[in-house]
């Protein structure tokens, strides 16, 4: 899912300068994509501050 995320920013996103290339990405795709980054990076908090704790 994060190289799938990864992608969608790279191919739909305007940070590498698409030129004339004018893709706008449907609302509920841009939900998804802001949800899932935000799902991901509370998981991956939380699993390195279980791991911080724990040693």
């Amino acid at each position: 899912m994060i190289g799938g995320l990864g992608s969608l920013r790279n191919k739909v996103g305007d940070a590498h300068g698409q030129g004339k290339k004018n893709f706008k990405p449907a609302s509920h795709h841009a939900e998804l994509a802001v949800n899932l980054a935000g799902t991901m990076s509370v998981f991956l908090f939380s699993t390195w501050s279980l791991k911080e704790n724990n040693e």
